[in-house]
Formats: structure tokens, sequence, C-alpha cells
């Protein structure tokens, strides 16, 4: 057994001083709560002094790692010139023309500092566009913490099927204009478009339901839902906070070959820094450039978070970089499924290679939020400690990060772990 006795007494400290002793809720989930003393490459280490493989990657941002010498030296240099401007610089042209020439579609884009403040303004910009107040999402889909959108995020089974708060303190009316469908059902959405058409701002979904099990979209979904709306007059979103920058370097745009009206980034573009942005093309953004409404923020393309940005993308543009980062997932993947077959206990995996979710107690992939809610919640906890205790740090809902700095060297060790693991696990 590990020990973990230093970070026990710091999470007994933390909870002095800040509630839960955490800085975001979701992060309670973890169990046990580690305390991080320092981060390098793939590796994280404890406060204990405990070395693991490291597969959260900070929830999805890290995708080169951590400590990374080339965005180490770009943030370091543009910090000497001034921290944040409230005025324009180079960089921000730099990065938004280096998002043009590889996102798809894509003509112009407007930077901001989290993805949930970038999917508020792509709801305004759909909003001020079409004229119309409702917006579509679908269950399990997250696209982050306001009320308007934090709705049938992780319902229970006597929820599915209505719009439902995801916590307390969410006032009906905030989220009175927002309707939410199963998802991967065309059908579904032609007829919500039909009945809420006239009514309807937007669509806004996942691409790959990365935040509930990484379910994938049925084939010709994504571009099924996506003509309906053009169809309608609808805007069509991605949020893309975890899929951009990971899928490929163009994101889902270019991993599925379909081209939202708006396209929504954060996490992974920027390697660990505090970074958004939305794309999409030129005209969506009309209602910026008219005033009919507003973009705001005082730190929106803040200088060393665009160097961090551009830093990452050029690290990522480089020969072979996806098709490593797959590679590593998909061997994983299959080695918890063959080992897990070898060992009786039901268990698949689904999403891609940089990003992808374990579900245990099923023998097929989920096609929604509602297939998830079947799976063996409690053996995939035993079988994340039991992954810490040999030497790798997952998330505790069951998806997988796979960066660019996870290598063939890691590979060996995470699967020795994996195997360990169920052995350890399984009723057998």
């Amino acid at each position: 057994m590990i020990s973990l006795e230093k970070s026990s007494k710091l999470h007994q400290e933390s909870c002095r001083y800040i509630p839960m002793g955490v800085s975001s809720g979701i992060r309670k989930w973890s169990d046990p709560l580690l305390f991080i003393d320092h981060a390098d490459g793939p590796y994280y280490v404890d406060v204990d002094g405990n070395q693991y493989v490291d597969h959260t990657l900070g929830w999805g941002p890290l995708i080169v790692g951590s400590n990374h010498p080339e965005i180490n030296k770009a943030v370091s240099e543009q910090i000497t010139k001034g921290y944040t401007f409230g005025a324009q610089h180079q960089l921000e042209i730099d990065l938004a023309k280096r998002m043009v020439e590889i996102l798809p579609g894509v003509d112009q884009v407007t930077f901001s500092n989290t993805g949930t403040e970038a999917i508020q303004s792509s709801l305004r910009i759909a909003r001020a566009k079409t004229g119309k107040t409702k917006i579509l999402k679908f269950e399990g889909h997250y696209h982050g913490w306001m009320n308007n959108v934090l709705v049938s995020f992780h319902p229970d089974k006597s929820q599915l099927g209505k719009t439902s708060p995801s916590c307390g303190g969410q006032p009906p009316n905030d989220y009175a204009d927002t309707l939410t469908l199963p998802w991967n059902d065309v059908p579904a959405v032609e007829k919500a478009l039909e009945k809420h058409g006239d009514d309807l701002a937007c669509v806004v979904m996942e691409p790959l339901l990365a935040n509930s099990g990484c379910c994938e979209a049925h084939a010709g979904y994504l571009q099924g839902v996506v003509d309906l709306c053009r169809e309608k007059g609808v805007v069509s979103i991605f949020d893309e906070v975890i899929t951009g920058f990971r899928l490929a370097l163009g994101g889902a745009r270019e991993y599925f070959g379909v081209q939202p009206d708006l396209s929504v980034y954060a996490k992974a573009m920027a390697g660990g820094f505090t970074m958004s942005a939305i794309g999409g093309r030129r005209e969506m953004f009309d209602v910026l450039r008219d005033g009919t409404t507003i973009h705001a923020g005082t730190y929106n393309g803040s200088s060393f978070n665009l160097a961090a940005a551009l830093a990452t993308i050029s690290i990522l543009s480089r020969e072979g970089c996806y098709e490593k980062m797959h590679a590593y997932g998909y061997a994983v993947r299959k080695h918890l499924e063959a080992e897990a077959a070898r060992l009786g206990i039901p268990l698949i995996t689904c999403g891609a290679g940089s990003v992808f979710g374990v579900h245990m107690g099923r023998k097929t992939p989920p096609q929604n939020y509602e297939d998830t809610l079947d799976t063996d919640k409690e053996m995939y906890k035993k079988f994340h400690r039991a992954m810490l205790e040999n030497g790798v740090h997952l998330l505790p809902d069951g998806r997988w990060y796979v960066g660019a700095s996870h290598t063939p060297k890691d590979l060996n060790p995470v699967c020795a772990a994996i195997t360990q693991s169920l052995n350890a696990i399984s009723p057998k």
C-alpha cells in the first residue's frame, strides 16, 4: 500500500479554509484526494513522494505534458514583457491566423479564458444572429457550470426526458429557454426543430461525448444535425473544449469531417494555461462587428496565455504527433479489453485514442448518456484505486486522457498496472 499520509493531512487542513478542500467541486469525486508536489512530462509526484504515470492530464489541458521546455520558454520570454495589456498585441494576430489555417471552415476566432466563458459567448452570438432565445442541448453533455446549460448533465433515470437542474441553486427561470434531448437520435432533433425552430437559436453538443463516457456519434449523426440546423435557420455549435486540438490538429471538424457554424475551444489549446476561443465562419461574427452584441473580458488575449497556445500548437503540429497519441491510446484500450476478457470481467472501451472511456459491467459501447447508467461504477472505483497503488493516476469517471508526452516506454508499466489491478479486483 502506498502512503498518502501527507495528502490526507493537507486535505484536512484544506477543508478548514476551502469548502470541500478543493477549488473545483468536480475534483471532490476523486478518492483518494491527492495533493501534487510537482509534475514533469507524463508524470505526477505527490507530496508523499509517490510517482504516477498521469492519465488525467489535469482533466485534459496537459496535452503535451507538464513542464514542457518549449512552453516554459515561450511563456517566460513573454511574461517579462508584460502580464496582460488590456490592449492589442501581435500574438493575438499570430494565434488567430494559425487557428484559421488549421481549423477547417473557420474564418475568424475570438479569444476568452475558460470553456464556460466561451460557451456563453457562443450562445449570445447565436441568439443575436438569429433573434431567437431557446437553446437545445443533450443529456450527459457538459457545457460549463452556468445555470442555463448545467442541466441534464448527469441526471438519474427518473430525470431522463426532461430538462433537469444538475445541482442546487439553479432557479427554473435560468434554464427556462433550454431544451434537452437524448443524443444520437436524428429524428428526435428533427422533431424538436419542427416544433421549436421559430424560437430556437442554436443546438450545442460535444461531438464526442467525452464528459459522459466518451460515447461516439453514429455515422452521419453530426452532419445530420448540422444540416437540419442550416435548413431551419438554427446555429450549430460544437463544444470542442475537450476534443479541440486533441482528436486532431483541426479538432472534431477535421476528425469527423463536419463543419458546424461555431466551435468552442479550450483545455488542450494552451497546454495547461488558461485559454479558450470561439471559431467559425466570418459572417457568424457580424453581430460583434456591428455592435448588436458584445464579447468582453478583461483577461481575454492575455499575452502569456497566447504564447503558451502558440507553443502548444507548434508542438502538436509536428509530423506523427497525433498518430502516436492515438496508437498509444488504442494499445491501452486493447490491453484493457483483452485482460478483462481473460478474467471474465465485462468491460468495453469507446471514444478515440487520445481520449476514451472505460465501462465496466457492459459488453457493448454505450450509445448515449442513458446507456452509461448501467455501468458498474463501484467496480471501476476499486479499479481506479488499484491503478493508483500500481503507479497510474486516473480520473474517477472512467475517462482516460493520452498526451504527446506519453511514449512507448510508459506503455509497458501502464499495461502491467492494468493486469495487476484487474487481477486484484477480479471476483474469481
